[in-house]
């Protein structure tokens, strides 16, 4: 994200329901479709899924802890035994490839839970939506409450604050994947002269995408039907969507809303959880830019998020360091941003990209607002 990303970033409100996460924003005409894998196991977006057990998904992994390509992150275990909904398919999704570029991804889906706190990766504050690949899930009756616990003999894991996993016929798996979630720790790191974010390369699977997905022609209507089909898009998005870039590449128009900046300007609002802020105007926000469009390396999505100019909004998140999705590096942010009102990614421009990530937003981008005065 901090990057200049031409099909990754852009928000949408975050209310953790089927029919708005995501990149499914526009399918109400349509009913709830579903993916059915080759070992016969049907998925349906909105309905229930059985997280399999941490044994039984050890089976699908490689020696580094991934399917496909994709690891099965030890921030993930704790969901290991529990029955949850799948809130959309991940069919595509925005990866680091030498430049941020939308891919093919198959057998993915995004389930309701909370997203990756980072505290088996440095505590990043990235905040990203596990992917969850089908075979780590079982489909289940629907109409079970809500986080419902699996029967006895197939107990949910409790991962005590240690790290280890308490899960009694595999009680080295939790731990296993901490150990191969990062390369270059242990002695090293904890070396006095050694910065400890330096010395650590983390691996989790906004790092991984890339081996993970295929690449895809965004004129490949293939993709679309397969959307369609499971998340419900309707064909005036995918219609639309495709429209716009027909236009844009004809046109050669750029997507980076040019500011007038060599050196971008900052601001200091000692902002907090809970603070409420007004958003800057739209040409407030354009003269904090550079000519690529960022602010200190931070791209300002015009598409996405100029709508929400004017807009009085709750901070809800500080951010002040991410992995950087290249190398893996942790990264402390020199100048922290913020995310309000859990604003993320609609897809609706990006290819209806399912990761759903959260937008950032520099304080120079907001005001606070009057009425707490």
């Amino acid at each position: 994200m901090l990057t200049t990303p031409k099909e990754a970033s852009c928000s949408t409100s975050d209310s953790r329901s089927p029919a708005q996460h995501g990149g499914i924003a526009e399918h109400g005409d349509m009913p709830q479709q579903v993916d059915t894998r080759k070992d016969g196991q049907t998925f349906q977006r909105g309905r229930w899924v059985h997280v399999k057990s941490p044994a039984e998904i050890k089976r699908t992994l490689d020696a580094e802890g991934s399917l496909d390509g994709l690891p099965f992150m030890p921030e993930m275990v704790q969901y290991c035994g529990r029955r949850l909904k799948i809130v959309r398919f991940a069919n595509q999704v925005c990866a680091q490839v030498g430049e941020v570029e939308i891919r093919r991804l198959a057998d993915a889906v995004v389930l309701d839970v909370e997203r990756c706190d980072g505290c088996h990766h440095g505590g990043c504050e990235m905040g990203c939506d596990f992917i969850w690949k089908s075979q780590w899930l079982t489909p289940v009756d629907d109409n079970l409450e809500a986080e419902q616990k699996c029967p006895a003999g197939d107990a949910a894991v409790k991962v005590e604050p240690d790290g280890a996993s308490q899960e009694v016929r595999d009680p080295h798996f939790h731990r296993h994947l901490v150990q191969i979630s990062s390369v270059g720790g242990g002695i090293e790191s904890n070396r006095s002269n050694v910065d400890p974010s330096k010395a650590v390369r983390y691996r989790c699977q906004a790092t991984e995408l890339g081996a993970a997905s295929k690449q895809a022609s965004a004129f490949n209507l293939q993709q679309y039907r397969v959307e369609r089909q499971t998340n419900g898009t309707s064909l005036w998005a995918i219609g639309k969507f495709l429209c716009s870039t027909l236009v844009r590449k004809a046109l050669g128009r750029d997507e980076n809303c040019s500011g007038p900046r060599q050196r971008t300007p900052v601001a200091d609002l000692r902002l907090e959880v809970g603070d409420r802020v007004r958003v800057k105007s739209f040409d407030q926000i354009v003269d904090t830019l550079d000519a690529k469009g960022c602010n200190r390396g931070l791209w300002f999505d015009r598409a996405e998020m100029k709508p929400f100019c004017g807009q009085t909004m709750t901070v809800t998140r500080k951010v002040t360091r991410i992995l950087d999705e290249r190398s893996g590096e942790l990264l402390e942010l020199k100048v922290p941003s913020v995310v309000l009102n859990e604003t993320q990614c609609s897809g609706l421009k990006r290819r209806f990209c399912g990761r759903g990530m959260l937008h950032f937003w520099r304080e120079v981008w907001v005001e606070k607002d009057g009425s707490e005065i």
